[in-house]
C-alpha cells in the first residue's frame, strides 16, 4: 500500500550504503542532551559541548581502528584459514 506520507517505522529510509554518516548527527543530539541535563553553568555549555561531541568521534575512530586491526591482522594469525 502506498502512501503519500512518510512513516518513519514501517518505511525506512534507504540509506544502507552510507549508514555510518549518521554516527555524527546522532553524536551531536545525545551530547546536546546529556550536557543539557549535565552541564552547571550555562556559559560554560557551548565549550563542554564540542569537547563532549569530539570525545565521543574520537572515541569511535580509535574503535573501529582498533577492531579494523583485530579482524584484518590478528584473527588470522590466530585462526588461519586452511588452504
Amino acid at each position: 500500500m502506498i502512501t503519500l506520507a512518510y512513516t518513519p517505522f514501517i518505511d525506512a529510509l534507504p540509506l544502507h550504503d552510507g549508514w555510518y554518516l549518521l554516527i555524527v548527527p546522532m553524536t551531536i543530539f545525545l551530547a546536546i542532551g546529556y550536557k543539557g541535563v549535565r552541564c552547571t553553568h550555562l556559559n560554560r555549555y557551548p565549550r563542554e559541548l564540542a569537547i563532549f561531541i569530539v570525545q565521543i568521534l574520537g572515541v569511535i575512530a580509535l574503535l573501529a581502528i582498533a577492531f579494523l586491526i583485530l579482524i584484518n591482522y590478528l584473527v588470522p594469525l590466530l585462526a588461519p584459514m586452511p588452504t
